[in-house]
């Protein structure tokens, strides 16, 4: 079945088989990069078809795959959590920034988010972080210092814009990292494959988890464009405001 449009406020795709291909996104704030995150979920919200350290690989389609893909090529930079990274190799075009997010420090180099381009490859961490990873790290690609006991992410965005001059980034999970670009009111589009599985299982994330807003807190998304492959939908939404029922 092809792709069907089902509605588009974003000029998203003026040719059906075109959807996502060269996105043109507004011109970025000062202080950090127009961000947009990018995920895919079964119905009930999971974003692992296998147990926790898994990768997402066979919970969207082919056209999902496809269309991550397009949403990287539209970006000057990806950014990710060290666990979504931890779940196995991470591929993006040689020319692009690629960053992790991590604690601990414990990443294998071997992973081709290292390797295919050691002079693209960024590392955020923490002043705790142990001076052995640090020091592993370093040899792999740039240590970038943003907070002092973990990652602060509007300090992460602030140096990728204005050190890297990175002015659209796509991130890529996992739902800790997304929360706290969340709450941090440092995203503007989600990008959101939901594929016609189910999967339950309370100890599994969704696209976002974390700590949660306060009590009766959330932030308003509007829809921007809808589109479908089959049973699989292919959301693009506007992130809101903060709001306070």
């Amino acid at each position: 079945m092809p792709i069907e449009r089902l509605l588009d406020h974003a000029d998203s795709a003026r040719n059906l088989t075109d959807l996502y291909d060269g996105l043109h996104f507004p011109a970025p704030p000062e202080e950090r990069p127009y961000t947009v995150v990018n995920m895919v979920s079964s119905v009930d919200g999971k974003t692992l078809i296998g147990g926790r350290g898994s990768t997402a690989q066979g919970l969207g389609g082919s056209t999902d795959q496809l269309l991550m893909r397009r949403i990287q090529g539209s970006v000057d930079a990806a950014i990710l959590g060290a666990e979504t990274l931890r779940a196995g190799n991470v591929v993006y075009r040689p020319d692009m920034w690629r960053a992790v997010v991590t604690r601990s420090g414990e990443m294998s180099t071997d992973n081709r988010f290292f390797t295919d381009a050691p002079d693209r490859a960024i590392v955020f961490a923490a002043e705790s972080l142990p001076p052995a990873a640090r020091e592993k790290l370093g040899k792999a690609a740039r240590v970038e210092i943003a907070g002092a006991e973990s990652v602060e992410a509007r300090e992460a965005a602030r140096i990728l814009r204005h050190k890297y001059g990175i002015r659209s980034l796509a991130l890529e999970g996992g739902a800790t990292l997304n929360f706290q670009f969340f709450e941090a009111g440092l995203l503007d589009e989600l990008f959101l494959t939901v594929a016609p599985k189910i999967k339950g299982g309370a100890n599994l994330p969704t696209i976002v988890d974390g700590a949660g807003l306060p009590d009766r807190q959330f932030i308003d998304m509007e829809l921007l464009s809808l589109y479908r492959d089959g049973d699989e939908l292919y959301f693009r939404y506007r992130v809101g405001r903060r709001r306070q029922l």
